[in-house]
């Protein structure tokens, strides 16, 4: 039997950064509510178990959607940050989601390549003429079958580009958004459930220090509907 991460849970920490489990419903970064948010809680963490007082560096190098959770990496250090910022950039680091999909998908895998707009609260693909940013993906099909008696499928996804709601707005794009995600067109979680069927569940980058390849991996136990999910 599973049980649900409700706290963020340390994989990673050297001199130089932290890969942290993040929770459905932490924030990356904090806002005006008093939501919880990991790179506070990171910060905290860096200022306890330091000797002298202070205020501790902690940057933010990508960002996950409040209702998703999984691996995230923070740099304990503005060179560390810097690094780790160019490999986002450079599009080297390697990030994949775990995905459950309504519907039943005609392909094993695809690429989605299309332009992305920011409107209000929702990302969609951008209109005739209008300025949009490039959006890169691909999935591969893990498995088909049911959340109770929805029909879902699961999918691994590539992210090659970082955009707000990216792969959420991309396969909703396609008829298949992702379970939970009532923002774009899925029925939504139940009440008191701050989390949507998607989960950071690889990340791999050098080291900005050693040069040192890591690789990490998250278990899906703990994220809703994960549990829930009966293949074929």
């Amino acid at each position: 039997m599973s049980t649900e991460i409700v706290s963020p849970q340390v994989v990673f920490e050297d001199r130089q950064l932290i890969v942290v489990i993040k929770p459905n419903g932490y924030l990356s970064q904090g806002d005006f509510s008093d939501r919880l948010d990991i790179l506070e809680w990171c910060r905290s963490r860096v200022a306890a178990n330091r000797p002298a007082g202070g205020h501790p560096f902690v940057g933010l190098c990508h960002r996950l959607d409040r209702q998703v959770g999984g691996l995230m990496v923070v740099a304990k250090t503005s060179k560390a940050a810097s690094r780790i910022s160019a490999q986002f950039r450079d599009r080297t680091i390697e990030k994949i989601y775990s995905a459950l999909c309504l519907g039943v998908f005609g392909e094993r895998e695809g690429e989605l390549r299309q332009s992305l707009t920011r409107d209000g609260r929702l990302t969609r693909l951008s209109e005739k003429g209008e300025n949009g940013t490039e959006a890169i993906l691909s999935y591969q099909v893990a498995a088909s079958g049911f959340i109770g008696e929805t029909r879902v499928s699961k999918l691994l996804v590539k992210l090659f580009t970082g955009f707000k709601h990216q792969i959420r707005a991309q396969l909703a794009s396609i008829g298949h958004p992702v379970y939970g995600d009532f923002l774009y067109g899925a029925p939504g979680a139940p009440e008191g459930i701050e989390a949507i069927a998607l989960c950071s569940s690889h990340l791999s980058f050098i080291h900005p220090i050693s040069r040192e390849k890591l690789a990490f991996d998250c278990s899906l136990d703990g994220f809703w509907p994960f549990g829930d999910f009966i293949a074929d």
